[in-house]
């Protein structure tokens, strides 16, 4: 290859490369609030799960229009340093709770253990014939009897996930959920003391999902927000499926983590 011909391949390499580089814009006067209201978060002004001024008290103290505004927000509600509230307002997210996913543990006892005071809302037990996918998560057949635990779970008064735990008729019926109330709200320990169950095992499936207008009301936030869904079978010591439930995680509540481990060498990677 001659001088000229290693020129030209490396121009060519260089467009390539350009391509790929973002182009930069211009610093908007959406992008000057953005980081006026995050600098103020950072330090301290705005302090976590606090509630933000109203959009036209900021759009003063910003000396920006409330169109501006709104798209500051939306950006930072993307970047998930403020969270939306319907009806209540808009609040500094609070720094979200580490749940590692090699242990399993209930929403009661990750929400105790984070330093928040766990408790329920709008708490529904009905006996009801088990459609297909809770029929396949408990391992029964269609039309089988469960009891079905559906309710909100606060932290610190917070609507933070909306829960549907599915068990089967054998082991408790409706009335036994009467022991569930703000001291005790782990169906994992209500099924230890009346049923003698013990949790031993889960597995569980993780889909990042948008909010419905019904989940969206339920949790207070806006509809289409992004929620973690967890579905997940619980398992006995005797390897019986006694649980099947379906959890709607708010996004900016949690953060989910796991220890990966290998590859055991270079040749694996």
């Amino acid at each position: 290859m001659t001088s000229g011909d290693h020129m030209s391949g490396d121009h060519t390499a260089d467009r390539e490369i350009s391509r790929l580089r973002p182009t930069r814009r211009p610093a908007s006067l959406a992008d000057d609030c953005v980081r006026s209201l995050t600098e103020a978060i950072e330090e301290g002004a705005f302090q976590r799960g606090a509630r933000l001024p109203s959009e036209a008290e900021l759009a003063v103290e910003l000396r920006v229009s409330r169109a501006t505004l709104r798209e500051a927000l939306r950006i930072l509600a993307a970047r998930q340093l403020i969270v939306r509230r319907h009806g209540l307002g808009t609040f500094v997210a609070e720094e979200p709770i580490e749940k590692d996913l090699h242990r399993n543990f209930g929403i009661t006892a990750m929400t105790r253990t984070a330093g928040y005071r766990p408790g329920t809302r709008g708490q529904h037990v009905a006996e009801v014939p088990a459609d297909d996918e809770t029929a396949r998560g408990l391992r029964i057949e269609p039309g089988t009897s469960v009891v079905v635990l559906e309710r909100v779970r606060l932290a610190d008064k917070r609507p933070v996930v909306y829960s549907v735990e599915a068990i089967p008729r054998r082991l408790a019926g409706p009335h036994d959920m009467r022991l569930l109330d703000d001291e005790h709200q782990s169906l994992y320990w209500l099924l230890h003391r009346q049923c003698g169950v013990t949790i031993y095992r889960g597995q569980a499936e993780l889909v990042p999902v948008r909010a419905s207008a019904g989940l969206a009301s339920l949790l207070e936030i806006r509809r289409g927000a992004p929620l973690m869904c967890i579905k997940q079978t619980d398992f006995d010591e005797g390897g019986r499926a006694v649980v099947y439930s379906v959890e709607y995680h708010v996004a900016d509540w949690v953060r989910f983590v796991v220890e990966r481990v290998g590859p055991g060498s270079p040749v694996d990677a």
